[in-house]
């Protein structure tokens, strides 16, 4: 026992993390849900990167096309019906087939990967509205704080949609395909990245080096910035401290800010037992709320009517229907570009809830835009546009990201 006591004490020593668990950490923010969520999307992003570790060890990205029997496809992953003795599948589809069939423990490997994915993105939206809410962005080194989170929101929902990509279903190509048409998007502004990108990818429709450029990002350049922003935040917070509690009081705030307890074993005991709280809640959902494969998409092949994308984009999906296109498709840039500028708009007044009613009014309105066309996306099967809101005219494939196979470039 003596001898791990001095281990440890030996870790802590060379590895200089002794500072790091004695930081003094407000007794406000241990309390205070509100103050937790980043904790559960960072302890999400962990758990992802374990559980991606082996899945892209077992998963090929390809696009070659066999033939299958028909029956191969489970009756629960047939949401939009499969036709015919035989259907096309790529190499990629038949990998993570593998993987969740054929393969022990892949089933829930999986499962556990994908619904950890939608926790990571659920808190980390939580975690903004949290942040908008307090006022996160006033603090010392708290508008660079804000910058950099934005960017860990933007890049956990493209990190996301690239994951839902690969295994080559049929909704992962409509994202794929909403995702090509969003960046072409600046095309129509005089801004050549739409372009550019498909220029890159050298086709504007999946090839095997478009598959395989989607797998080195989703598994390794995305989450490695991803990596370096967070340890960038973690290295702030530890700088300008978490963000004050929203008390009009000065004095209570005060008081409040100045009360602390070093991270270990405070802090410290609640995140253990976060993390294996949220281990359990992944597993249940596994359990009981597994989500199908879906059915296969070969080369060539139309996306059917019906076919949604992942429910991070679908509140996009929703509004390119709904709106005029040329509006609705630079709408995630209008809210993103709105994210980043909030530090330098809300500059005045203090932090409680009755000094910033205004800018929570705005920030709920903010996550209402978003959540609407979620649920309204999934409740509500919208064939075509509803009545624009204006009357600007843009090429029909740009106006209709989603109907339609794309053809290749030249």
């Amino acid at each position: 026992m003596r001898a791990l006591v001095k281990l440890w004490e030996l870790i802590l020593e060379r590895f200089h993390l002794k500072e790091f668990l004695e930081h003094p950490v407000p007794r406000y923010s241990n309390i205070n849900p509100l103050y937790w969520f980043g904790d559960v999307a960072a302890v999400s992003f962990f758990l992802l990167a374990l559980t991606g570790f082996f899945l892209a060890l077992l998963y090929t990205p390809s696009l070659d096309v066999r033939q299958i029997p028909a029956s191969a496809i489970m009756k629960w992953d047939q949401l939009y019906g499969v036709e015919g003795g035989e259907v096309s599948a790529t190499g990629s589809y038949l990998s993570v087939y593998k993987i969740v069939y054929l393969t022990p423990f892949g089933f829930i490997l999986r499962q556990f990967h994908l619904w950890a994915a939608y926790l990571m993105i659920m808190a980390a939206l939580v975690h903004f509205f949290a942040k908008f809410v307090l006022g996160a962005y006033k603090r010392r080194g708290g508008g660079a704080l804000w910058f950099l989170g934005v960017l860990l929101g933007v890049l956990t929902i493209n990190q996301a949609v690239l994951g839902y990509i690969l295994p080559l279903h049929l909704d992962g190509i409509l994202a794929l395909m909403i995702g090509l048409n969003l960046f072409r998007y600046f095309d129509y502004l005089g801004i050549p990245v739409g372009g550019t990108i498909i220029a890159l990818l050298g086709s504007n429709y999946p090839t095997n080096e478009v598959v395989k450029m989607v797998y080195v990002l989703h598994i390794l350049i995305v989450p490695a910035v991803i990596l370096i922003l967070l340890g960038l935040k973690i290295q702030g917070i530890l700088y300008g401290g978490v963000s004050p509690p929203p008390v009009k009081n000065e004095a209570l705030r005060q008081k409040m800010v100045e009360d602390k307890e070093p991270f270990y074993p405070h802090r410290f005991a609640l995140m253990v037992g976060q993390v294996f709280l949220q281990i359990s809640f992944l597993l249940l959902l596994v359990a009981f709320f597994p989500q199908p494969l879906l059915e296969p998409w070969a080369p060539g092949q139309g996306v059917p009517t019906g076919v949604r994308p992942p429910w991070p984009v679908m509140w996009y999906y929703t509004y390119v229907k709904m709106i005029d296109p040329f509006i609705s498709v630079g709408l995630p840039f209008l809210l993103v570009l709105f994210a980043l500028v909030v530090p330098l708009l809300d500059r005045r007044g203090g932090v409680s809830v009755s000094e910033r009613w205004v800018w929570i009014l705005i920030a709920i309105l903010y996550m209402a835009v978003i959540g609407y066309g979620t649920v309204l996306g999934f409740i509500v099967d919208i064939p075509k546009q509803i009545t624009p809101f204006t009357r600007i005219v843009v090429p029909p494939d740009s106006a209709v990201p989603y109907v339609g196979t794309p053809t290749p470039v030249g």
